[in-house]
């Protein structure tokens, strides 16, 4: 996931599918994070801009960063077509931000460090670009045990791909709050907290739910590109038939629980 490809392929099916699941958890970032008109704020691994806009709407500059082009085309339509100002886009990394040091009043990383290859890079640049008492917030998804409506993905993808490991909770990554505590206190930020929120979104079918998860989700997107069009066809029939008889009967609710660290550079 440290590449864009995968990125690129599902930007039309994230904004599509993925992206009102994740307006929830990022409006409820927003709301954890006091934002005043005229402040500065970084979105860094923006994707299409889930969360880009909520800043702007109270005033804020955001400056929006991703490595996926195709994710940044998206959010360049949707600033055009809002007349939004107060948004600048930049295509790089979210390790080495092309970003004057202490020039944000926040600086957002909602469910895209988490995929960082070198995570301390991540929050290092964070950091830097933050100007002393600014905000920096982190959010990664919790433990598949704490959010069944991925669950049930993982739970078909394994069952139907005998190759795949069945997913397990990794405690050294940011599905841990203690991990993501841990790692922004050690990158210099201070006052950390880390908020458990949950949402629940309701699906009309195994279908729905289905193709609703899968044409959003790079990983996905991945183990598509490797299997020819029958084969991927045919998994998908059977997956729909799986989640039918694992998450029915339809029409059901699932939840999903993240994590969103808090934290303050010091005042020097």
């Amino acid at each position: 996931m440290s590449n864009a490809d995968p990125w690129d392929r599902v930007a039309d099916g994230y904004e599509a599918s993925a992206k009102p699941v994740f307006s929830e958890f990022a409006a409820a970032t927003l709301d954890l994070v006091d934002i005043r008109p005229d402040q500065n704020v970084a979105d860094i691994a923006c994707g299409p801009g889930t969360f880009t806009t909520l800043p702007v709407e109270r005033g804020a500059g955001v400056s929006a960063i991703d490595f996926s082009a195709r994710m940044l085309r998206i959010l360049e339509r949707n600033v055009a077509l809002g007349n939004l100002d107060g948004v600048s886009i930049h295509q790089g990394d979210g390790q080495d931000l092309p970003f004057e040091d202490n020039q944000f009043d926040a600086a957002f990383s909602l469910f895209g460090l988490m995929f960082f290859p070198d995570r301390e890079k991540g929050y290092s640049e964070m950091f830097r670009t933050l100007r002393d008492g600014g905000t920096a917030c982190v959010s990664s998804w919790a433990q598949l045990s704490l959010c069944p409506l991925f669950d049930v993905m993982a739970q078909s993808i394994t069952r139907l791909d005998p190759s795949r490991r069945p997913p397990k909770y990794d405690i050294s990554s940011l599905e841990n709050p203690n991990v993501l505590s841990a790692e922004m206190r050690t990158a210099g930020f201070e006052n950390v907290v880390v908020h458990r929120v949950e949402r629940s979104f309701e699906f009309a079918s195994a279908d729905r739910l289905w193709h609703g998860l899968t044409e959003g989700s790079a990983p996905i997107a991945v183990m598509r590109s490797r299997l020819p069009a029958a084969a991927w066809e045919k998994l998908c029939d059977d997956a729909v038939c799986f989640i039918d008889s694992y998450a029915g009967p339809f029409p059901t609710k699932l939840g999903a629980t993240a994590w969103i660290g808090i934290g303050r550079k010091p005042v020097a």
